[in-house]
């Protein structure tokens, strides 16, 4: 397995769901319902990354959880008021770690160097790692904004490359999206599954090369 590992962030490290409550509070909506509007939220952030994408229309990752934002509110009947988006992005700065970020201590003191690839701008990527402790263990940031283009698309992990001295077929793509993972496969890199919710593994034929349920399980594994 490649010593440079590439970690996505939402949904993968950070858990884009634990801001629920903070979601029904500003919508007024109970629990159940403000989950809801949640997982349509990110359901639409990543289908109009793709959108755009095959449209060759790119807007960033800002752009796009502002519009899907938007669009969850207006289902659920919430009005999408400038006052309620920008409550609700500012505690999106804040998503929950999934695990105990010592994990990652631990495969930075194996030898591996940690980097975030993502979809997310450079700016909101800086902001969650500095706002969650995570920037205490990656040595750098690469974001698709560098190339206009999402995930999965070859270029979009190609991003990397510019980070480190090492071509992308000695890098390591960790992702809990299997579309990720498989897109990470088709573009050359070696890839881990963090498969914490338990679904089928593969995409298109393209397996990863190591799944497991947790970064304690990663960290047990490479280190």
């Amino acid at each position: 397995m490649s010593e440079v590992l590439c970690f996505d962030v939402y949904g993968s490290t950070h858990n884009q769901h634990s801001i629920v409550d903070e979601i029904a509070a500003v919508t007024g909506l109970p629990t159940d319902l403000a989950a809801d509007l949640s997982r349509l939220w990110v359901d639409h952030q990543i289908g109009y990354s793709m959108e755009v994408s095959l449209m060759d229309a790119y807007e960033d990752w800002r752009e796009l959880t502002v519009r899907s934002l938007r669009y969850a509110l207006e289902y659920y009947g919430v009005g999408p008021t400038d006052e309620t988006v920008e409550t609700l992005l500012a505690a999106y700065e804040h998503l929950e770690p999934y695990e105990d970020l010592s994990h990652f201590g631990r495969l930075r003191e194996a030898g591996h160097d940690l980097y975030i690839l993502s979809d997310g701008t450079p700016e909101m990527l800086r902001t969650l790692a500095g706002n969650t402790g995570f920037d205490e263990y990656i040595d750098g940031i690469a974001s698709v904004d560098e190339v206009g283009v999402y995930k999965p698309h070859p270029d979009a992990y190609r991003t990397i490359e510019g980070r480190v001295d090492r071509p992308l077929e000695e890098c390591t793509m960790v992702a809990t999206h299997t579309f990720d993972v498989a897109g990470a496969s088709a573009a050359g890199m070696e890839t881990v599954l963090v498969n914490r919710f338990d679904v089928p593994p593969t995409r298109l034929g393209h397996d990863p090369g190591l799944v497991v349920d947790s970064y304690a399980e990663l960290a047990d594994e490479l280190s």
